[in-house]
């Protein structure tokens, strides 16, 4: 019989693998400064250690998890909670209006299910960041990356370099 936590760390490391983007010499970004993004919340299907789980996700509308910006655009996102159940979600890495921070309530009210809200702030400093649900659902992998790349760097996948 496999434990709770032993289940908790099958799921999430298979999240973490799920959630990895493609292998692209050169990564797509989500949008442009000026372009708003989409970004849905989702009801998904994973398998763990052989057997179908399911869990929640975050996606852009061609299907790639999370999202991926570039330092000094903005973040133009148009959040849609394609799930039956209200959420919000935290952005870990970035600095928004006090009201866009994701906390239920303060003072922005949870994201009902089929609803959307857009946010609009700048991205701010690059890094490897997070987001995430500020409700149980982050327990049922409600998070994606949130990447913030720097335009100066070569933009090759740092695991593809020879």
């Amino acid at each position: 019989m496999m434990k709770r936590r032993d289940f908790l760390k099958s799921a999430f490391t298979g999240a973490a693998v799920l959630a990895a983007p493609a292998f692209s010499p050169r990564p797509t970004f989500a949008g442009q400064s000026g372009d708003q993004m989409r970004l849905g919340i989702i009801h998904r299907t994973i398998e763990v250690n052989g057997k179908a789980a399911s869990v929640f996700g975050l996606q852009r509308a061609d299907g790639t998890p999370g999202l991926r910006l570039r330092a000094g655009d903005a973040f133009n996102v148009l959040l849609r909670n394609e799930t039956a159940e209200s959420t919000i979600m935290h952005w870990h890495g970035l600095t928004p209006p006090w009201a866009s921070d994701g906390v239920p309530d303060a003072p922005l009210p949870l994201i009902a299910a089929g609803a959307q809200r857009g946010y609009n702030f700048p991205v701010g400093k690059p890094g490897t960041h997070w987001m995430h649900a500020h409700t149980l659902q982050e327990q049922s992998l409600l998070a994606a990356p949130l990447i913030v790349a720097d335009p100066a760097d070569d933009e090759r996948d740092v695991s593809t370099a020879e």
